[in-house]
């Protein structure tokens, strides 16, 4: 009788300790927050938040033949965490902020104040450091309303993911909450942070214009001190300066025809040199590129030499456009701060301008290796042969 006792208190007090499925729901039983924007107007900050269909993101095997359909909630309060708080309450199950990808911050939130969002951000425990951020200028209902192609559901595009985009045309790089956040926080960075936009000129369905999702600029951020907007026009010369550039084309014509170059992958040494308490850098390229479309007789050494020229405006221009706004979109003052700390702390620097200058480059090299000309095996140079693949 004991032994059968002790066996039965055996059994029960393993059950208690089973691993069950009493908290158990069902993907149903949540609304899955896919992007959350955040804006300031009338004094308060105002979040919006973006559901998703997930069964549609599920089943892509088997596409409906109509739309996903897309929520958008949207509360105000005098913090984020107050609005987002709203948003539960009216929300008609549990929603859940731990699969958010994609963070969007508009113009007048950012001029507002920026370190409060980053606060939030930074303490709030199921945020995921790997989505993306971005600025925007446009209402952001009408950003998180615009669908995918061929009735899928916004998560297969630019907003969610827009690394593909730039791998495939590199102008501004996407960046995630990590890199944002740890670049922020840092007194020598400069955060380039990119806006999203729509475009409704490229794209039609059933002869109908319909929206798609386009970086148009970026915000450069210098530790809280400088923060102003720049153009994809403004920003032309970053893209020369990291290793990141997969894709990017150059365009020129001249009398006799029309060139576009493709170019990838920039090796880049940026070294800052200190002469009469004065910082200054010089600048060394090296690029490879592709000739994909060429109605000239130029010559090989010709076009590179036109490349390196239009490599060195570039980087001219932009680095120019950062001075008349006390930014640094180049990046410069990291490479100083890492090679001459003395220097950074002797002279007291806070911002760009107390580094920057109109003669801030001492030299600026470019190397441009034209490797091919195609596929083709087409000599269209004047008596001068292309180099092998």
């Amino acid at each position: 009788m004991t032994r059968r006792l002790s066996k039965l208190f055996l059994i029960f007090s393993v059950l208690f300790i089973l691993t069950g499925c009493w908290d158990y729901k069902d993907i149903q039983d949540i609304h899955y927050v896919t992007a959350l924007g955040v804006d300031y107007e009338d004094g308060k900050y105002v979040v919006y938040v973006q559901l998703v269909d997930l069964s549609a993101v599920a089943k892509t095997e088997a596409k409906s033949s109509e739309p996903t359909k897309v929520y958008i909630g949207k509360h105000s309060g005098k913090s984020i965490s107050e609005a987002i708080n709203h948003l539960y309450q009216t929300a008609q199950q549990r929603l859940y902020l731990g699969q958010v990808s994609t963070f969007v911050l508009t113009d007048k939130a950012i001029e507002h104040n920026i370190n409060d969002i980053v606060d939030a951000a930074f303490r709030f425990n199921l945020i995921r450091y790997s989505s993306n951020i971005f600025a925007t200028k446009k209402p952001l209902d009408e950003l998180f309303s615009i669908k995918g192609f061929f009735n899928l559901t916004p998560l297969y595009s630019e907003l969610h993911f827009p690394k593909p985009i730039y791998e495939n045309l590199s102008y501004i790089e996407p960046i995630t909450l990590r890199t944002f956040i740890s670049t922020y926080r840092d007194v020598s960075i400069t955060t380039t942070l990119p806006t999203i936009s729509w475009s409704g000129n490229d794209w039609t369905e059933d002869k109908k214009k319909r929206k798609t999702f386009t970086i148009d600029g970026a915000y450069v951020i210098y530790y809280k001190k400088s923060m102003n907007w720049y153009s994809v026009e403004d920003l032309k010369g970053s893209r020369w300066i990291t290793k990141k550039t997969n894709r990017t084309p150059i365009e020129f014509t001249k009398a006799n025809g029309t060139t576009y170059i493709s170019l990838t992958h920039p090796h880049v040494k940026i070294k800052p040199i200190v002469k009469n308490n004065e910082a200054k850098f010089t600048l060394d390229i090296d690029i490879k590129g592709s000739i994909l479309e060429l109605s000239t007789n130029d010559s090989l050494k010709n076009l590179e030499k036109f490349v390196q020229d239009y490599i060195k405006k570039d980087i001219e221009q932009t680095f120019e456009i950062g001075l008349k706004r006390n930014g640094d979109p180049l990046g410069l003052g990291q490479k100083l701060y890492r090679k001459d700390l003395r220097f950074w702390k002797n002279n007291n620097i806070n911002e760009p301008k107390d580094y920057l200058h109109a003669n801030s480059f001492e030299q600026i090299n470019i190397n441009v290796n034209l490797a091919n000309a195609g596929t083709l095996e087409y000599n269209p140079f004047k008596n001068e042969k292309l180099p092998n693949n």
